[in-house]
């Protein structure tokens, strides 16, 4: 077994006894405090593969504003806390199962294609710039419009597993990714301004 996958694994496994021991369903604020308050990285790899799945109406936006004030802690290097409504809010059973096996999923696909490389795009000097960028990828998701989140989740998605794995390469991949999910973003936000524009002048 991969060092990647091993993380990982050990990850679902942390999570899911804590989600059986509380009848299947965790807070946000439990799941961070579960994973530590310098966890940025697994905590922002956690929710994007959460915005992955289908889950009830507002989970979507929550989630997205939830990364970006995650990535804003991580560029600022401030411990890690989510308190008030959006600790608050319950992670259902159905997205906990679902991330976990997506998680054990990207485990491994990404052991056969990551490895530590360009190890100073994805080492400690590289936080500020990466919780910027991931803040800016982030930030469409956190917009209340279906759909437009698949493409930056993968990429924040790459970009973190790629910092636990110190594979640089896997960063910039991840961000390349990134960037273009947020042009598709920006375009179909365009296009419904101009539908709504349309169907009101009419």
């Amino acid at each position: 077994m991969t060092p990647i996958e091993q993380q990982i694994e050990a990850m679902v496994i942390s999570v899911r006894a804590a989600a059986d021991n509380a009848d299947g369903a965790l807070s946000m604020a439990e799941l961070v405090a579960l994973l530590g308050t310098h966890s940025h990285t697994v905590v922002i790899l956690l929710l994007s593969v959460l915005s992955m799945i289908w889950g009830p109406p507002g989970y979507a936006v929550m989630l997205g504003a939830a990364i970006v004030f995650v990535a804003s802690l991580m560029m600022l290097r401030k411990p890690l806390r989510l308190s008030g409504w959006m600790g608050q809010r319950r992670l259902p059973e159905k997205m906990i199962t679902g991330m976990l096996d997506r998680l054990a999923f990207l485990a491994r696909l990404l052991s056969h294609l990551s490895r530590p490389r360009l190890e100073a795009l994805a080492g400690e000097g590289a936080v500020m710039p990466t919780g910027l960028l991931i803040m800016l990828i982030s930030l469409p998701m956190a917009l209340p419009i279906p759909f437009i989140n698949a493409v930056p989740n993968v990429g924040i998605a790459i970009i973190c597993v790629s910092r636990i794995n110190r594979d640089g390469l896997g960063v910039v991949i991840g961000t390349v990714i990134g960037i273009v999910g947020v042009g598709i973003a920006i375009a179909v936000f365009w296009g419904v301004i101009n539908l709504a524009q349309s169907v009101l002048t009419v």
